[in-house]
């Protein structure tokens, strides 16, 4: 059941990418780097690319890390669903899928408990965007995360494992 939904979810997109739009430019290529190798990762595969790096993890865990810094205003603002106005933000991680990939909910796994512990440890208010635009959740500063679960992502198996021990709150919708 769960397992059939990612994978004919993962047929049906083109590139499959979770991009997080962070408020600051808290997050280093130090603190990331840190992060992955304490998940037992190498980091042996960095590209320093114009605005930032690319780490290749696609042996290992089935996707591409992108640490980039934004563009100036209005390139970096982001209309929200969380709140209204707009969401400025100074840096992104993106996390690009790659499809040949063969264990899914380990790879997804691995993607959340890096989102979810990076933000919660550097205390980033940041947002997190699947590849159509939908935004997931918004990670606050000192407030329990707010999920968006419109679209039923968050009762997936491998999501709920992730955010079972954390402080999460749902998105209300009129």
């Amino acid at each position: 059941g769960q397992h059939s939904w990612l994978v004919e979810m993962e047929t049906a997109q083109l590139a499959i990418e979770y991009t997080l739009l962070c408020k600051d430019r808290k997050l280093s290529i130090e603190i990331l780097v840190k992060k992955i190798e304490s998940l037992g990762l190498s980091c042996s595969k960095i590209e320093h690319q114009a605005k930032g790096i690319c780490i290749d993890l696609s042996e290992e865990i089935g996707f591409y890390l992108f640490l980039l810094d934004a563009g100036k205003y209005p390139y970096n603002a982001w209309e929200t669903i969380f709140f209204t106005g707009d969401f400025t933000f100074e840096r992104t991680l993106q996390f690009r899928m790659d499809k040949g990939y063969f264990d899914i909910e380990k790879r997804y796994g691995v993607m959340l408990r890096i989102l979810f512990d990076l933000t919660e440890e550097l205390n980033e208010e940041a947002i997190l965007v699947w590849c159509g635009g939908e935004e997931m959740c918004f990670f606050r500063e000192d407030k329990p995360v707010l999920l968006n679960n419109e679209s039923g992502i968050w009762s997936r198996d491998c999501f709920k494992d992730v955010i079972a021990e954390r402080e999460v709150c749902y998105k209300e919708y009129s």
